[in-house]
């Protein structure tokens, strides 16, 4: 039998190497954890006492706040029949289930694969056999 004191004189050197790039490797771990953190932001000054108190137009006078509407709002969903689902499609009860596909209600399932735009949620178009959304 071989004498084995030098494997094991290796092995002891190579065990303490790594005990000591494991505790390095810790220290810097911790010491860089939270000193890139910046400070809380202080809380507002207290109002004087008199100060008057102002509030947001329309908020609690009575008058109801006007909202216009957004140029990018999407139009309404175009009428018209949906296609038929596959029996693989998913179940729905709204359009918000079937994600970018319409909810073909009768059917209570998503209107997949898509067959025409109809067949998709406004801003999508169909690329079959699913919605994707429209380049421009």
């Amino acid at each position: 039998m071989r004498d084995i004191a030098p494997y094991l004189t290796r092995l002891a050197r190579l065990a303490g190497s790594l005990v000591l790039v494991t505790l390095l490797l810790l220290g810097l771990v911790t010491a860089c954890a939270k000193h890139s953190a910046q400070p809380p932001a202080s809380p507002p000054p207290p109002l004087a006492p008199g100060a008057p108190v102002t509030q947001a137009p329309g908020y609690g006078d009575g008058t109801a706040p006007v909202l216009a509407a957004s140029p990018a709002a999407p139009a309404a969903a175009a009428a018209g029949p949906l296609s038929t689902p596959n029996p693989l499609a998913l179940p729905c009860t709204v359009d918000a289930n079937c994600l970018t596909h319409r909810c073909n209600v009768a059917a209570q399932k998503c209107a997949w694969p898509c067959q025409t735009d109809n067949d998709c949620m406004p801003g999508n178009a169909c690329i079959a056999p699913t919605c994707l959304p429209k380049l421009q």
